[in-house]
């Protein structure tokens, strides 16, 4: 009987710690691609933060998106980062970060290091601008076609990313 919980509790353990795999990770980070500047664009519509033509003047536009972005990141997935590991992208298909050792990594490793790669996704609209940075976030995503699964924002942040339980 306990031969048999023993082998259970292995199978957990080792179904909590699995990596996620590429397609959850891409599908997840679709769902934030979609989501945060859904976000942002909410908060600019309530606020009326781009409703006056001064707010078009000089590089207010860039500035004010710029910290738009940023907001509707951190109301969108800050709370979730910081409590359960996951975006709202991670939380619908069914992953979550954790620090290297399979812990709960710190929150500001998540915010203030891994989440700055995020920006990083929407480069490849803009190539004409950025030129061949545009190809970073093919270069991070590519790592996660190695053995451990890990982009280069996670080996960064000391994260990885697993399937939840």
């Amino acid at each position: 009987m306990s031969e048999s919980r023993d082998i259970e509790s292995r199978e957990i353990e080792s179904t909590a710690t699995e990596n996620a795999a590429v397609w959850r990770r891409l599908v997840a980070t679709g769902i934030d691609f979609v989501a945060v500047p859904a976000m942002s664009f909410l908060i600019m519509w309530v606020s009326g933060v781009m409703e006056h033509a001064a707010a078009y003047a000089g590089n207010q536009p860039l500035i004010r998106g710029i910290g738009l972005g940023i907001v509707g990141y951190l109301i969108l997935n800050g709370w979730l980062l910081a409590s359960r590991g996951q975006t709202l992208g991670k939380w619908c298909t069914g992953i979550k970060l954790v620090g290297k050792d399979g812990n709960k990594p710190a929150w500001w490793r998540l915010i203030f290091i891994r989440a700055l790669f995020f920006p990083l996704l929407y480069l490849p609209l803009l190539y004409a601008v950025f030129g061949l940075f545009a190809l970073l976030p093919l270069i991070d995503v590519l790592h996660a076609l190695r053995a451990d699964r890990r982009c280069l924002h996670d080996m960064a942040a000391g994260t990885r990313v697993v399937v939840s339980k």
